[in-house]
């Protein structure tokens, strides 16, 4: 019996012995033949001469070639504006008068129009919805979670416009028009921001000039595609319910949505930069 045990016993030790010899064969063998690079996104990137004069240069030519095309890409925002508004009952049009920034501005038909307030049916919906909202997003966990401050974010924004209008009915400085206007006026703003931004993460990776060149282009293109019909959409919703939208639209779906459209462009062009593009 205790020689059945030493014998057990010794072997059990000879396939240890064997396993860890093979695994430590296996790990030197790794370590000579296999070159794992980290993520390139981690990794340190070596910026040349070359590429450097790339991120100075081309934002410097690109921003100044948006300065000179703003009156015409204002121009092509609002035709696009007033072609659509007709179909989607937005009774927009071109004012005859300059405006302070020496452009015609976007006006609505009737001052009636311009800033329909909210029904106390409208107000009592949206608290409502607002409400379901606000408590589904404490039930949001596992793949729903990173949606979760973002809705309470704009649950905050609607519950503080519901209050303004609660506690002043009858009163909002603000038009449709105007926040059109704003909006054109940020749309262009982020557009002109573009070509810096790309200069700090973009334009220093190691790919040809004309990849960056198309992939700029291809961004600053759905951007200008992007702000008048976002402009539209804004308008539309206000005019067939109300200014109460307002605020929730400006702060949540202004600004932040253009950078968060722009950082989606930006993984997308980044994403699809050769494997030793940080090299």
């Amino acid at each position: 019996m205790s020689f059945k045990k030493l014998s057990v016993s010794q072997e059990a030790r000879d396939h240890d012995r064997s396993f860890h010899a093979a695994f430590s064969a296996v790990r030197e063998a790794r370590a000579k033949h296999v070159r794992v690079r980290p993520h390139r996104a981690i990794t340190p990137l070596k910026v040349t001469p070359w590429l450097l004069a790339q991120a100075i240069v081309l934002p410097i030519l690109l921003c100044g070639l948006l300065v000179w095309a703003r009156p015409f890409l204002l121009d092509f925002w609002r035709n696009c504006i007033l072609f659509w508004s007709g179909a989607l009952d937005v009774p927009f049009f071109r004012s005859t008068q300059l405006n302070e920034a020496g452009e015609y501005a976007l006006l609505l038909s009737g001052a009636g129009e311009a800033t329909p307030l909210p029904t106390p049916t409208i107000m009592l919906v949206t608290a409502a919805v607002t409400v379901v909202a606000f408590v589904l997003s404490l039930r949001m966990k596992k793949e729903t979670l990173p949606l979760k401050y973002p809705v309470r974010i704009v649950c905050a924004v609607q519950f503080v416009a519901l209050l303004y209008f609660w506690l002043t009915p009858g009163v909002f400085p603000y038009t449709i028009a105007r926040h059109s206007e704003e909006l054109l006026t940020i749309g262009y703003v982020v557009i002109l921001a573009t070509p810096v931004m790309l200069a700090m993460g973009y334009y220093i990776l190691n790919q040809s000039l004309l990849a960056k060149l198309g992939y700029t282009l291809l961004i600053l293109g759905f951007l200008v595609i992007m702000v008048p019909h976002q402009v539209l959409v804004q308008a539309l919703i206000m005019q067939h319910l109300s200014v109460l939208f307002m605020p929730v639209l400006y702060i949540c779906f202004g600004a932040v949505f253009d950078a968060l459209v722009f950082v989606a462009l930006y993984s997308w062009a980044a994403s699809n930069a050769p494997a030793d593009a940080t090299l």
